[in-house]
């Protein structure tokens, strides 16, 4: 399984100088199985750049586009995303129910918005909603996709991506807390990432931020180390920076995060997601 960061940022693009390292753009992820089922999980801004290289390969694009939620980072770059523009293009959506009304809402809805100049139904690629998650697995060939629902406010979700013996858990926008209900609780999520070898996780805020931000939706670096320890996963990337991050802020994150793992004995590897990076699982 192929995986690339397209998106690595949080709320809202942040380029610059000091964004250089690990990524300006928002939630954009690309996978792509063995057999070749592409996987394309948030259409943050870093969708964009993806689209330019799918267009210029000159073959139709075919992919699945999971949803985890309809907050603008991670919906807004699907009206710059060039195979959205071509009629040889398929892509079928799928993941939480509501995101696929807010990523259309993106476009003109002829409701007088001024979103965007072009309305949803003038697209030209072929666009279905799956809606086949919130009820069970989907399965794309070699691939087996199961949902998971997040603790964000307006809802969300979450994935595993398994193929044959490799499997990954993706969980953004995801605030762990053993005062969220039934079926959110940190316990919840580890159960659904234990036996895959990454854990991707939102991982927002520093702990001395998160008070003032409860409810937010979102989690600590700290809050990502334990639950990653607790599924017993040996790898896991902190995802969705916030925008107020500098490259070297990140980096001082990352060297929190493995200082931790080093006091509670675990063998966990953490790195903070970069803008580019590819991973082979």
């Amino acid at each position: 399984m192929y995986l690339k960061f397209w998106g690595t940022r949080g709320s809202i693009a942040t380029p610059g100088p000091d964004t250089v390292k690990f990524g300006g753009n928002t939630a954009c992820v690309e996978m792509v199985s063995n057999g070749g089922q592409r996987v394309v999980i948030d259409a943050g801004t870093g969708i964009r750049a993806l689209g330019d290289e799918l267009v210029q390969t000159g073959r139709p694009v075919h992919l699945t586009l999971l949803l985890t939620h309809t907050h603008w980072d991670h919906i807004l770059g699907m009206a710059f995303f060039k195979p959205v523009y071509l009629d040889s293009t398929v892509i079928n959506i799928d993941g939480c129910p509501k995101a696929f009304w807010g990523l259309a809402n993106v476009f003109d809805d002829r409701k007088g918005n001024g979103y965007f100049p072009v309305a949803f139904d003038e697209l030209k690629a072929r666009i279905r909603h799956l809606e086949r998650l919130p009820a069970g697995p989907l399965v794309l060939g070699d691939l087996t996709i199961e949902g998971i629902e997040t603790n964000h406010p307006q809802g969300g979700m979450g994935f595993r991506i398994r193929e044959q013996d490799h499997c990954l858990v993706f969980l953004t926008d995801n605030e762990l807390t053993g005062e969220a209900p039934l079926g959110r609780r940190p316990e919840d999520y580890a159960h659904f990432a234990q036996g895959c070898q990454l854990l991707i996780h939102d991982a927002q805020y520093l702990p001395e931020e998160i008070a003032s931000h409860r409810g937010w939706g979102h989690s600590t670096y700290v809050d990502a180390v334990e639950l990653a320890i607790l599924a017993a996963v040996p790898r896991l990337i902190l995802f969705h920076h916030d925008p107020s991050r500098t490259d070297r802020e990140i980096r001082e994150i990352e060297a929190r995060a493995r200082k931790l793992v080093k006091t509670r004995k675990s063998n966990l590897r953490v790195s903070a997601a970069r803008e580019g990076e590819v991973i082979l699982l």
